[in-house]
């Protein structure tokens, strides 16, 4: 990967921080793949954010916020960074 793109992803990703605890959420492993197609101009990001099976709705609730949250402030910073990229968040 090209040094300058790795440093503007590197930026970005460091921007971005859980609601919660106010970490980054590279720091926190929220982030579980990211990749970067040049000729196309499309980063995709997957994000290690599911919705879990079996718990209270209140709980699917604020997971629901804070995934929104989270990939809302992902895209904001990548297309800072990347504006003439298409920027996936799975």
């Amino acid at each position: 990967m090209d040094p300058e793109i790795k440093r503007r992803i590197d930026a970005a990703l460091s921007r971005v921080k859980e609601p919660q605890s106010e970490l980054p959420i590279v720091d926190l492993g929220l982030i579980h793949n990211i990749n970067v197609n040049e000729i196309e101009k499309r980063i995709r990001l997957v994000l290690g954010i599911g919705t879990w099976r079996f718990q209270c709705p209140a709980c699917s609730a604020i997971n629901g916020v804070l995934k929104e949250s989270i990939t809302r402030r992902l895209r904001e910073e990548f297309q800072a960074e990347f504006p003439d990229f298409a920027i996936e968040i799975e």
